[in-house]
């Protein structure tokens, strides 16, 4: 199994109460698979995903990626093996405003000094159609244009699980189907994907979709319920 979540629980603090944002997910994604979790705004989707991610300790439960738990890491070795296995990409992109496209790219070989690694940038520019725009900043791209960065920076590395946060929230019809497209072709050539969002045209790209409301995975019924509330 590539990504095994085990009654994954987290909760935050919220004035006097306690808010449970995730409760109890379990959850097994093997190789080749592209799997979207649908649910409105604040039902636990994105804090589900910083865990995956070794962004944010669950509470309780675990965290397994090809059998290795990131938490059981300590902080450098959790660094070095988000690098080496996971890819982001989220709804904000978060690419460095200073940095020209290029550079983004290549930022995630900052911290590995991967050999070649311009040259692997430089393909994956090209293969997203940007070449025109290797020396541009983020401010100078569109907003379809940043994300094809984005994505192009999470597979520089060659991850196993691609984690996607809300990846079409900010795109127009024609960029967000090659972002689908990308992350099909992603796990049809033996990665996962785990994807977030509330869009039902973006999770009809999945292979499998999950509902999630109040933090916990749905049964297929409850599921198809919230969605046509």
């Amino acid at each position: 199994m590539l990504l095994e979540l085990k009654t994954l629980t987290k909760s935050f603090k919220s004035g006097s109460r306690r808010v449970q944002a995730v409760d109890g997910v379990s959850l097994s994604i093997e190789a080749g698979e592209f799997v979207a979790i649908q649910g409105p705004s604040g039902c636990g989707k994105s804090t589900l995903l910083l865990m995956v991610g070794g962004l944010l300790s669950p509470d309780a439960g675990q965290v397994l990626i090809e059998n290795t738990d990131p938490y059981a890491l300590s902080n450098d070795q959790r660094a070095r093996f988000r690098s080496t296995h996971l890819g982001f990409v989220f709804q904000q992109f978060h690419l460095v405003p200073y940095l020209n496209v290029l550079d983004n790219v290549l930022a995630p070989a900052l911290a590995t000094r991967l050999p070649e690694a311009r040259q692997r940038a430089e393909e994956l520019i090209q293969k997203f159609g940007l070449q025109e725009r290797l020396h541009h900043t983020p401010a100078e791209l569109s907003t379809g244009e940043k994300q094809r960065v984005a994505l192009a920076r999470a597979l520089f590395h060659q991850p196993k699980v691609l984690l996607a946060d809300e990846p079409t929230g900010n795109l127009d019809a024609e960029n967000s189907e090659i972002v689908l497209n990308v992350l099909n072709e992603f796990a049809q050539n033996g990665g996962c994907v785990l994807m977030v969002s509330h869009d039902d045209q973006a999770v009809q790209s999945a292979q499998r979709v999950l509902g999630i409301n109040a933090g916990r995975l749905l049964p297929q019924s409850e599921k198809e319920a919230l969605i046509n509330s």
